[in-house]
């Protein structure tokens, strides 16, 4: 949970389609007003930018 209010809930999930989808079902009956997936994302960890294509 990244935020929770009196009417409102954020969530993260992470995981593969079928975690997603199944997460998304589960929460289906409670209304929700909008919702955004965004496919693929990688990022690095460290304090060091990546250089680009590397």
């Amino acid at each position: 949970i990244v935020d929770v209010g009196k009417d409102s809930m954020i969530v993260e999930v992470t995981g593969n389609s079928g975690k997603v989808d199944a997460f998304v079902k589960l929460v289906n009956p409670f209304g929700v007003k909008e919702l955004a997936i965004t496919g693929v994302t990688a990022m690095s960890r460290g304090s060091k930018p990546q250089e680009n294509g590397k």
